[in-house]
C-alpha cells in the first residue's frame, strides 16, 4: 500500500489550482481548440473501482508507438483506480482512443518514464522528483486511431 508523505503530497496551492484548472483543460481538450495543448496533454477517462462513478482527468503525457506513458504524485488519489490493467479512454490528440492502463512506483520505471515525458530534465533532476512519483502505462487498443 502507498502511503501519502508530506514529500508526495502536492501543497494546498497546488491542489487548488489544479482543481480550478481542470475544468478549463477538460473543455479546452474535449473543443475543436484542443490543438493549442493536446500535444502535451490528454483526457483520461476512467471508472472508480469502488465508486463506479466515471472520472476524467487531464494529464501531461508522451506518447511511443502504441504505449501512453503518464507521471502523476502519490499524493493524489486518482490514479489507484487504474491498478491491474484498467480499461480506460483517452481523449488523444482529439480524438477517443481506447485503452489499458497499469501503474508502478519503483524508482527504476518512474524514472524511466520522466525522461520519456520530460526529455529536458538531466539525471539529478530526475532523481529529485522521482520519489512519490507514480509511472502510469496505456497500452493503446488501436494505434491506427491516432
Amino acid at each position: 500500500m502507498t502511503q501519502t508523505t508530506a514529500q508526495n503530497k502536492p501543497s494546498a496551492g497546488w491542489r487548488l489550482f489544479m482543481k480550478l484548472q481542470n475544468p478549463f483543460m477538460k473543455w479546452l481538450l474535449r473543443s475543436p481548440f484542443h490543438v493549442v495543448v493536446s500535444r502535451m496533454y490528454l483526457l483520461l477517462t476512467f471508472t472508480g473501482r469502488k465508486s463506479g462513478k466515471v472520472y476524467s482527468t487531464p494529464v501531461q503525457y508522451a506518447c511511443e508507438g502504441s504505449m501512453v506513458y503518464i507521471v502523476t504524485s502519490q499524493g493524489y488519489t486518482w490514479w489507484k483506480n487504474l491498478r491491474g490493467g484498467v480499461a480506460v479512454e483517452l481523449r488523444l490528440r482529439g480524438k477517443p482512443v481506447q485503452g489499458c492502463a497499469d501503474i508502478a512506483d519503483d524508482a527504476p520505471t518512474v524514472s524511466a518514464l520522466m525522461e520519456k515525458i520530460y526529455p529536458g530534465l538531466n539525471t539529478a533532476q530526475r532523481a529529485h522528483f522521482v520519489p512519490g512519483k507514480v509511472a502510469i502505462t496505456i497500452t493503446l487498443q488501436d494505434e491506427k486511431e491516432l
